[in-house]
């Protein structure tokens, strides 16, 4: 019988087209769909991801796969269904769809190798600025070297020009090997006894006086069973060479285990028994148990104000869920919260909770997502890669805080998690549970239009008020001269002397937001970006918030050699050493990305402040999502307008969120909360709907400005982002490209552009973007055709973004 593989060679590059290859009759019974194979592609050895099965081909001239890589898992036909709606929804190439698919760490990797083949190489070879840094490069090495270390030598188009002038000439030959995995399962040493109770006696007999510490040893052994080296000698009370030398007598021997590693451990389980539902916590967990019950694809928006309970109905359902012998994925918008869920969903569900983020270890992410695989994990948490876990089945999806940006990958693919959601709920015929006090206009928009169901939860559990607010209009002396008004300052320190605790927000990290001389007014500008670099005390830097580029904070200015270098602006670390020195009763922590980037930083920062070792609380938009601390009655926001001044449609919307987020952390245990908001435009719509709990009245006021300017959901929209090291290139081909999506488009788009991006100089790269707005499902089309009548000459410096988050 003849069979036939549709195989995309390389998954995870840019390559959209499946290549069809002939399977050994000796392959056959081990190739399937979504397995990983070995395929020749052109002249080299790649790995390759199987996506269909052909009993017939209409071709002769086809190649053979070599090999079935069959200790790696397979992709199932779900995922790469859902991958191919991605590549084609987000206009990208079905390899960029797979990435997710297929984590760091858990493939096979080919590793090009080269070397020189001891020809000659001609002075003018060694003065080409492709060929020549690669020739010297490996005389210097005389060694293989890897593609890895050559990339870091020249830019990708000049290093493949050089590679192939050198192999075309004969100067430079090439290898490829295979590696495996490099994430592998743990396992452990132990030692057991080996030889019979008898024979145990008569060992410790003989060796009583001669070898007393291996007697002691071998009795510990003998009743602790198989235990590691060193527990033996420890317990004992004796060396580890003692130990080995048991083993050189043949009385223990070694047995190998799979150990599990069990991530964020150290997260405290959060025991007890559940709590009484109220009747509208009662009517959602109905409805959502009643779809996962059908088996058939569903979508709700639970709407709900803080506090309100929307957790206790997520683990309701999940627990209909696991009775019903399928798994659940719930998907959270920061690793941040992750610290604190863990500890919920543990304590419910045990050791059937999976946790799956970026901050996990290699190893940590191939234990758990075997166990999801398996289906020993019945409950999947983590961030938005999580909804691409191999989930055999899915019974539920919960996206948590649903509104939230950070759901969107900024690179490609640009998906949105909770959108893949949807459709990853639509293809398993599974509910969808989306979640949020303050549901993203689009969202709240498509459950009235009864795309999904809309479940409500007006009111806080046991009937709690929700905080009171106070708006501090900053735009007096007082503002230009603080950073804690008066009024701020005193709540703060009322609460603290109640032993109370605070959240202090403000979205901008560092300390202060850029550094001025005021002699010749030219501000520390990032190298890379363009952009104000931030200065951070800690660590006596000047950072770029955009690409991380850093440098030592200058006291002297470059541009005019004036000392007199001044900070303006301030952030996060700036505010917690201010608390510092005006209330020395503050124990403050901070979270922010420059305190939760190492290992197990976020749990340990919740677990100080859970704990009550520290009373306050300063952060930036990772305090505003979802937190549950009890003893917060006082949620000071430092400065409301930061989000609110970006050049974005979604800037409203944003403030809004981000204010009625953070004002629910307080007031969420016995005692009453207040919100304190300093802000410079105290009468916005935003800032004033914020201050009221109304989510209903914004909606309504934003949703007829955006029917006013067509933006989404009235609209769908996708943003064209063109980049290239020299500004006239850019421009010039995003004239090009907008000039083809107009004659792709006619009348049934309107294309904004081309302009320079509200960030116009990023990592090096100058940039200009384009704009297309048009009705839902037709823009995807109209940018396809724009693009295939363009060819290949924008690849590297376009980036399509549907349905973008963000214009910057």
């Amino acid at each position: 019988m003849s069979l036939y593989a549709e195989v995309l060679p390389d998954p995870g590059r840019a390559l959209g087209q499946l290549f069809t290859y002939r399977v050994p009759e000796h392959l056959q019974d081990a190739v399937r769909v979504g397995s990983q194979v070995l395929v020749p592609f052109g002249p080299r050895t790649v790995v390759g991801l199987v996506g269909a099965l052909r009993s017939r081909s209409g071709r002769q001239d086809l190649k053979d796969v070599e090999s079935v890589l069959a200790d790696v898992p397979a992709l199932s036909a779900d995922s790469l269904a859902l991958a191919e709606w991605m590549a084609r929804y987000y206009i990208c190439e079905l390899g960029e769809a797979l990435r997710p698919f297929l984590p760091e760490g858990m493939s096979y990797r080919i590793s090009r190798r080269f070397r020189l083949t001891g020809q000659p190489i001609p002075p003018e070879v060694l003065r080409r600025p492709d060929a020549g840094p690669i020739a010297e490069h490996l005389q210097s090495a005389e060694k293989e070297v890897s593609i890895g270390s050559l990339r870091r030598l020249l830019p990708a188009s000049r290093l493949q020009r050089g590679l192939r002038l050198l192999k075309s000439r004969g100067l430079v030959g090439e290898r490829a090997l295979l590696l495996p995995p490099r994430a592998r399962e743990r396992q452990v040493r132990l030692l057991e006894v080996a030889v019979a109770a008898g024979e145990v006696d008569r060992y410790c007999e003989a060796r009583a006086n001669r070898a007393p510490a291996r007697v002691a040893a071998l009795r510990v052994a003998l009743v602790a069973g198989a235990s590691p080296a060193g527990e033996l000698a420890r317990r004992a009370g004796v060396s580890v060479a003692a130990i080995r030398g048991l083993v050189d007598d043949g009385m223990l021997r070694a047995r190998w285990i799979p150990v599990r590693r069990r991530p964020w451990a150290q997260a405290a389980d959060a025991l007890g028994e559940p709590p009484a539902l109220t009747p509208e916590q009662s009517a959602a967990v109905a409805a959502v148990t009643a779809a996962v019950d059908s088996g058939e694809h569903a979508s709700f928006l639970l709407y709900g104000v803080t506090a309100s309970g929307k957790t206790e109905v997520f683990l309701r359902a999940i627990e209909r869920v696991l009775a019903a012998g399928k798994q659940a994925i719930v998907l959270l918008p920061e690793i941040s919260l992750t610290a604190q869920a863990i500890g919920v969903y543990r304590g419910r569900f045990g050791e059937r909770v999976a946790l799956v983020h970026s901050a996990l270890s290699l190893g940590e992410r191939w234990d758990e997502w075997q166990r999801i695989r398996s289906g020993d994990a019945g409950v999947v948490l983590g961030a938005r890669s999580a909804i691409f876990a191999p989930v055999p089945k899915l019974g539920l999806v919960v996206v948590d805080e649903e509104h939230e940006t950070s759901y969107k990958q900024e690179q490609a693919p640009r998906y949105h998690a909770r959108e893949v959601a949807l459709k990853r709920g639509e293809l398993s015929r599974c509910p969808v549970l989306l979640a949020s006090a303050t549901p993203a206009i689009e969202t709240f928009y498509d459950a009235e239009k009864g795309r999904h169901k809309l479940l409500r939860l007006p009111r806080r559990v046991e009937d709690r008020p929700l905080p009171t607010a106070r708006v501090i209009d900053m735009r007096g002396s007082e503002g230009r001269q603080t950073i804690l008004s008066s009024a701020l300052r005193q709540a703060v320190a009322a609460r603290l002397r109640e032993g109370e605790q605070v959240i202090l927000f403000l979205n901008r990290r560092g300390f202060a937001t850029f550094l001025l001389c005021p002699t010749c007014g030219r501000a520390v500008r990032c190298k890379e970006c363009g952009v104000a670099l931030k200065y951070h005390r800690d660590a006596r830097q000047v950072r770029c918030h955009h690409c991380n580029y850093a440098e030592v904070a200058p006291d002297i200015c470059a541009n005019c050699g004036s000392h007199q270098i001044r900070f303006s602006g301030f952030g996060t670390e700036r505010v917690e050493r201010e608390l510092r020195r005006i209330l020395p009763a503050a124990r403050p922590g901070r979270m922010d990305r420059d305190t939760t980037s190492g290992k197990g930083a976020h749990v340990r920062i919740v677990g100080q402040f859970r704990s009550a070792e520290t009373n306050v609380l300063i952060g930036t938009q990772m305090v505003a999502k979802g937190f549950d601390f009890p003893g917060v009655t006082l949620v000071g926001v430092i400065s409301a307008d930061t989000s609110l001044n970006l050049p974005d449609f979604r800037a409203a919307e944003r403030t809004f969120q981000l204010l009625t987020q953070v004002s629910g952390r307080a007031g969420r245990g016995e005692k009453e909360g207040e919100v304190i908001v300093q802000t410079y435009r105290p009468d916005d719509d935003s800032i004033r709907a914020a201050a009221a709990h109304d989510y209903e009245s914004f909606y309504r006021n934003e949703i007829e400005s955006r029917r006013e300017l067509n933006y989404p959901p009235v609209s769908q929209l996708v943003n064209l982002v063109v980049s290239s090291e020299e500004e006239e290139a850019a421009s010039h081909r995003a004239g090009v490209i907008a000039d083809a999506l107009r004659r792709a488009g006619g009348e049934r788009v309107q294309v904004l552009g081309p302009a320079p991006a509200p960030l116009p100089r990023l990592r090096r790269r100058y940039r200009w973007h384009v704009m297309l707005k048009g009705p839902q499902g037709e823009v995807q089309g109209v940018v396809r055709e724009a693009l295939v009548g363009l060819g290949t000459a924008e690849a590297g410096m376009l980036a399509v973004d549907v349905d973008p988050v963000s214009l910057m």
